[in-house]
């Protein structure tokens, strides 16, 4: 089962070690501001359809905090993405 599968369907208990070595510890906010700019959104616009401050949209983007299954979930959908070309691309 790839990411996309396994995180969509919530079965976060089977999510491959590697999937989560991408999450946290990979370089993730590169890619989401990448993938974010090349939707031609600015951060501001991104963290209001996350419905989540630009704040902590700026903390994941500079890998100051790391993001939860969930909001990886999300953030592919809002950027038109699968998650695991988000995942790949780190």
């Amino acid at each position: 089962m790839n990411a996309e599968e396994t995180i969509t369907q919530g079965e976060y208990d089977i999510v491959e070690t590697e999937q989560l070595q991408k999450i946290y510890g990979g370089d993730l906010g590169e890619a989401l501001k990448y993938y974010r700019q090349a939707a031609g959104l600015t951060a501001r616009e991104l963290s209001r359809k996350m419905n989540i401050t630009p704040a902590a949209l700026s903390n994941y983007e500079n890998n100051k905090r790391r993001p939860d299954l969930e909001f990886v979930r999300d953030v592919a959908h809002q950027l038109d993405l699968s998650i695991d070309t988000l995942l790949e691309s780190m």
